[in-house]
């Protein structure tokens, strides 16, 4: 068969008529009925066996029976118990629903295998809402112990295993069966007291219990049954529907009116039945929207209420008064507009609007013609009135759904009707097919009234409105489908076939409703785009069954382990999977863009094949780690919308805790992604392995003892409370953390993401000599990392090796010899580098206002960044051949300019100036931040000298763009990198003085931030001491962006140096951006390449003006080094350039929002934390972010942002051409040798490449 990657193209828009002409089968399309069943899997219950039994090493307990999920009697088919602590043996089973069970256990030893003595153990599968634990004892077959668990909705089947190893967690399994029981007993008593009230029942089965199954005889799948959390159905001969409320409505802790919360909570108390719960959520969503559009936390909020409410969580009950279905289709229809047009508005890449507003479509009834007139449902009245059905069954009929529909219908009418279908259908005979026959055509119109019908039922709607094009794609999915349903036993290739076939529907139903809503569309339009939003709802949820399924058939056939002894040809069922899987994240709005960059990159490397090569392998797994940080952001999207919200409302609503608690991880398991994600991990272990990669990623070497202990972040007041050394198990690092300024009790860290090896924070790690590892593997942190929290434990990193264990007493003695000697040794380096702790050392002020030009600097005048540059100049006029490399021009402002604009403000603001500098010497930490933002916002006021400006324009080309970067006295320095900690303001036109005197301000203004005050005090400077000069450089275009360590940072190796490549400006590799460069050594000495790592990164950075003009960059698709127009701006990326702003109307540079006047006169600027960015130290290797938040503060200037765009790696050479790599590497090693001539030993170097040009744009000495 064929693949997405084959026939699929990428544009989740394509026509209908593209899809089929790849998508029809060889042979005709069959035509199947519009009723055509759905797959769905037969009703299984989960049942744990366990058994007690000490046998010898290499022995095994087997468990064979009457079923094939049991072996059939076959001992080679035999289910394989696994061993526990205690010699438990223990092994879950899926078994079908009301068959006799029968099996035994056998004791498996080398060449035999010995059978219990006894007769068969028997027992019976109860229904699908129970879980089984089967306890046995060794040759006691009479004696088999059943425990039957009701599951609650989202419960698991069973506790893990390992988790009852230890006394305090058997005590809270037994406290948590003891629970359950009670909670079952108190059910039963409650439904013993109903039964009494009620006459004996002359019907067999008329009793609904609590396990009901749900008998349909199509391809439903009634997720408002399978979940139901409130009462249980019963019958009723008399008007017994309760109007009693038992509710709980506490608004306090709740945010004031009008927010969603408080509106919901105060709304319900209102509204006891279902149409009054509805208007309620119509309020929320449209009422109170701007423009009838609702916000994501109103639509978070609805979400989660209106599927309580669907499930009974929020139970409904009588209201009062008769109100037919059709008031609650016309609620229905007011909210579906507006959903609509969140979605068609949505634009935040997260697609958060989008994803809660499809969630809440299957909520909502249908409003379509059969249940917008005045009188609907009116089967159910002829039905209670046959003649031919017994007396007692039709009072039931009648007051349990006729009555109840007509007045205050509600989700239990639904639960109802589907236990009344399962009793008249239990005993076929018992009651007229006449009778049956209309019976179920009521429940399927009841099911369409809520939404509730299945896939195909709706596909057969959508059809009525398609054309010839798009009927064969729904008729070529359904022969698909069918075929499928007829195989016992599906192949991976066969489920495969099927998604494939349901991906062309989905894209057809989505491509359809991305044309949008019209305000004025008629009734019948509306109810149709109703069927056609929830078809191509059902399609993801099939598209999770059928990954589920194909998991599953992979796993069967050994997993990821037996993928690495196959060919290629094995690996195809699961990328292609893989691909589809991408496809329908796409198509459900979720991060459009990056799923369809990696549905191109997986495409690639399916076709290219040869996965036991070590490169092809690195290639493929960093694709797959790009997919999994994607998987793992829909999780923390989900579990930053819903948990908080779930919480609060269903404290204040009653909802029992298990609900509140399972909630979002119940919508997350649901979600398409999480297949996604389980085939994702099934597939990177594979890739590992045939990488010869670990999970863990050595950054630092080194061996750290101290307590294990997990943080969020890297924050100096946190660490501050710890008075013994600790290893950091970090969450997640942004790369401006300060690791000097953490303090002295943090050894070690475990970062939890990937992370450029060559990053800021990698550097000023390797300086301050901090061991630090990388992990990026969820299952791998929680298995092997958070069980040693708060335990003592030995970091070791080396350069091939990564171990976190418990420390020997040979580790424990080497670290306390070490304890006290790093400080002594930075303190030395500082000394040693030329940094001097008294007053007027090593700088040298400028006494009145003026421009320096680049070759006149020096570090006391200008900064040792600023004076490296210089050096680089003239070392670049000297090189020839392949050591030749470019700089960019270049100016500065040196030390004391921003002194005397401090000088120039009123006496009063100088004095707080000085004031605050010298409260932020010793003020406390958590004081810190006011400070360093009182600072920052009168230095960000400084305007330059027109002096300097003067100088500046005659400086550079009209129409040229700069950027401004940091020249400390306390960077650059050979034991004092500062490494990222001082900003670079790119984008800034030389033309507008008001812009670069705003571009200076920021650079000056970084001096102060909280971080680098914190790094100033680590290390004993003085913070008066500390001065900023502003290297001034023209902007760079890069194609690349690289760093390179001219002596491997982890080997120690100086004839190996290391290079770290990003597409666009080099903030990418400089900054905490999670993601993965091309990583390569290269020997200095013979010139052999070896690459380490392929680029994974989600989006680079590039300057505007590098996708509007037409310069020619470097070709990223094809030539090693070959150059190619720019056309339409596709830097090898996918979809729109990213601007955060709007063009400059004939510039070349995007816009930040420009301020309005403040008192004094000067222009303003709102300043957004994407305005400038953490020094990368490079000219266009630097990049666009933020200089910081200033809260309501104005300054005069603008500052301008750098474009993103989404990578896709299967167009760059440096991806797909080992030439190309080999290439780049050896012209970068060749630089790698000049400049350590020239400078005097390891360099750690910033550049990039426009077009064939190297410019080399920052160095300073390696750490």
């Amino acid at each position: 068969m064929k693949y997405l990657s084959a026939d699929l193209p990428v544009d989740y828009a394509q026509p209908a008529s593209a899809v089929v002409e790849q998508q029809l089968p060889q042979r005709p399309p069959q035509l199947l009925s519009a009723f055509c069943t759905q797959c769905v899997a037969q009703e299984n219950v989960p049942v744990r066996f366990r058994i007690r039994k000490k046998i010898e090493y290499g022995e095994r307990i087997k468990l064979v029976g009457n079923q094939p999920q049991l072996g059939d009697w076959d001992v080679s088919n035999a289910v394989k118990l696994k061993w526990h602590d205690g010699d438990l043996w223990a092994g879950d089973v899926e078994l079908p629903v009301g068959v006799d069970i029968e099996f035994k256990c056998i004791h498996v030893k080398e060449g035999s295998a010995d059978w219990e003595d006894g007769r068969n153990r028997k027992f019976k599968a109860l229904g699908p809402r129970y879980s089984l634990d089967v306890r046995c004892v060794w040759g006691q077959t009479k004696d088999t112990d059943v425990h039957a668990h009701e599951l609650k909705p989202s419960e698991p089947a069973f506790r893990e295993l390992s988790s009852l190893q230890s006394i305090d967690h058997a005590a809270a399994e037994a406290e948590a069966l003891a629970a359950r029981d009670k909670d079952k007993r108190e059910r039963e008593r409650r439904a013993r007291k109903e039964r009494e009230q009620r006459e004996q029942d002359r019907h067999r089965g008329a009793e609904a219990s609590s396990s009901m199954s749900i008998v349909s005889d199509s391809d439903d799948d009634v997720a408002h049954i399978a979940g139901w959390q409130g009462k249980e159905v019963t019958f009723m001969r008399s008007n017994q529907h309760s109007r009693e409320r038992n509710g709980k409505w506490d608004t306090s802790g709740l945010p004031p009116a009008p927010h969603p919360l408080r509106e919901l909570v105060v709304g319900d108390e209102k509204a006891p039945n279902w149409l009054g719960k509805l208007g309620v959520a119509k309020h929320v969503l449209v009422d109170q929207g701007e423009r009838a559009r609702p916000s994501v936390e109103a639509l978070a909020a609805s979400f989660v209420y209106l599927q309580w409410i669907t499930t009974g969580a929020i139970p409904c009950v009588e209201g009062g008064g008769h109100y037919r279905p059709n008031h609650h289709a016309r609620l229905a229809q007011k909210m579906f507009m507006s959903l609509e047009w969140v979605i068609e508005d949505d634009k935040d890449p997260r697609q958060a609007a989008t994803l809660l507003a499809r969630k809440i479509h299957t909520r909502l009834p249908s409003f379509g013609e059969a249940f917008t007139q005045q009188v609907p449902l009116t089967r159910i009245r002829d039905i209670a009135h046959r003649n031919d059905i017994p007396h007692d069954l039709k009072q039931e009929i009648k007051h349990t759904l006729q009555n109840k529909l007509h007045r205050n219908a509600g989700p239990e009418d639904l639960v109802a009707a589907e236990a009344m279908l399962a009793r008249v259908t239990a005993a076929p005979g018992q009651y007229p097919d006449a009778f049956v026959n209309e019976f179920k055509v009521f429940i399927a119109e009841l099911r369409d009234f809520f939404n509730a019908a299945g896939f195909t039922s709706l596909l057969s709607e959508v059809q009525k409105s398609v054309g010839d094009e798009n009927k064969q794609i729904i008729d070529f999915f359904l022969a698909q489908k069918s075929q499928l349903d007829s195989k016992p036993k599906p192949s991976a290739e066969d489920l495969n076939a099927v998604l494939h076939a349901l991906t062309s529907v989905r894209a057809m139903l989505v491509g359809g409703l991305d044309a949008g809503l019209r305000n004025d569309a008629p009734e019948p339009a509306l109810a149709m785009r109703q069927k056609w939003r929830l078809a191509e709802v059902k399609a993801e949820e099939y598209a999770f069954v059928l990954l589920s399924r194909l998991i599953n058939a992979v796993e069967e056939q050994g997993g990821g382990p037996a993928l690495l002894k196959a060919h290629d040809m094995a690996w195809k069922p699961c990328l292609g999977a893989l691909v589809l899987g991408i496809r329908h994240m796409g198509l459900g709005g979720y991060s459009r863009l990056e799923a369809m960059a990696l549905e191109a990159e997986l495409t690639e490397w399916e076709r290219e094949g040869g996965y036991a090569q070590r490169e092809n392998a690195l290639r493929l797994k960093a694709s797959l780690e790009r997919l999994q940080r994607l998987t793992e952001a829909y999780s923390e999207l989900m579990l930053d919308l819903l948990p908080p919200v779930a919480q609060a409302l269903g404290n204040a609503l009653g909802v029992e805790a298990y609900v509140i608690q399972t909630f979002t991880e119940a919508e997350i398991r649901a979600n398409v992604v999480f297949q996604v994600s389980k085939m994702t991990t099934l597939l990177l272990r594979a890739c590992r392995a045939a990488a010869g990669a670990s999970s863990w990623d050595p950054l630092v070497p080194g061996t750290a003892i101290g307590k294990l202990v997990e943080l969020s972040e890297l924050d100096p007041s946190v660490l501050a409370g710890f008075h013994e050394p600790v290893v950091v198990l970090l969450k997640s690092a942004s790369g401006d953390e300060e690791v000097a300024a953490a303090g002295r009790m943090l050894k070690g860290v475990v970062l939890a993401q990937e992370l450029p090896h060559l990053s800021h924070l990698g550097v000023r790690a390797r300086q301050e000599k901090v061991p630090f590892a990388m992990l990026d593997d969820p299952d791998m942190v929680k298995s092997d990392v958070r069980p040693l929290l708060s335990q003592q434990v030995a970091l070791a990193v080396t350069s091939d090796q990564v171990t976190l264990a418990k420390p020997t007493e040979a580790q424990l003695a080497a670290a306390a010899a070490a304890a006290g000697e790093q400080a002594e040794l930075n303190k030395e380096k500082i000394l040693a580098s030329g940094f001097s702790t008294e007053a007027g050392g090593a700088v040298s002020k400028v006494n009145s206002p003026r421009l320096m030009s680049l070759l006149d600097c020096m570090p006391s005048l200008a900064g040792a960044k600023a004076s490296a540059c210089a050096r680089l100049e003239q070392v670049s006029l000297e090189s020839k051949g392949a050591e030749s490399f470019q700089t960019a021009r270049g100016c500065c402002i040196p030390f004391g300019i921003m002194e005397w604009s401090i000088n120039q403000l009123p006496e009063q603001q100088q004095q707080q100036f000085r004031h605050l500098l010298e409260d932020s010497e010793t003020a406390p930490v958590e004081q810190l931040d006011s400070i360093a933002d009182q600072l920052q916002d009168i230095v960000r006021g400084l305007t330059l000298p027109e002096q300097v400006m003067g100088q500046l324009h005659t400086t550079f080309p009209p129409g040229s763009l700069l950027i401004c970067r940091s020249s400390a006295n306390v960077e650059d320095l050979a034991g004092m990198s500062g490494a990222g900690l001082y900003d670079s303001i790119p984008n800034v036109p030389v033309d507008r003085p008001e812009d670069v005197s705003a571009a200076v301000a920021a650079v000056w203004a970084s001096l102060y931030t909280r971080r680098a005050i914190l790094s100033r005090r680590a290390a004993g400077v003085p913070q008066h001491q500390a001065c900023m000069a502003v290297l001034i450089q023209e902007l760079l275009a890069p194609t690349y962006s690289f760093v390179l360590h001219t002596a491997s940072p982890m080997g120690n190796d100086p004839s190996t140096a290391e290079i770290e490549l990003a597409p666009g400006l080099g903030e990418t590799l400089a900054s905490g951006k999670r993601g993965s460069a091309w990583r390569i050594a290269v020997s200095k000495t013979n010139g052999n390449v070896k690459t380490l790592a392929f680029a994974n990164f989600s989006e680079a950075l590039y300057p505007a003006s590098a996708v509007q003009s037409d310069q020619k960059v470097a070709g990223v698709a094809t030539g090693s080094m070959a150059t190619a127009s720019m056309a339409g701006g596709m830097l090898a990326g996918v979809g729109p350039i990213g601007f955060k702003a709007g063009y400059r109307t004939g510039g070349l540079y995007s816009r930040a929002v420009a301020g309005v006047s403040r008192a004094g006169g000067s222009s303003g600027l709102s300043w957004s934390s994407l305005s400038s960015t953490d020094d990368s130290d490079s000219n266009g290797n630097g990049a666009s972010g933020g200089a910081g938040d200033s809260g309501d503060s104005k300054h005069s200037g603008t500052l301008y942002e750098c474009a993103s765009r989404t990578m896709d790696y299967s167009r760059h050479a440096l991806s797909r051409d080992p030439e190309t790599r080999l290439s780049y590497a050896r012209r970068i090693a060749a630089v790698a040798g000049v400049l350590e001539r020239h400078f005097g030993g390891a360099q750690d170097v910033e550049g990039c490449f426009v077009g064939d040009l190297l410019y080399v744009v920052q160095t300073r000495p390696q750490p």
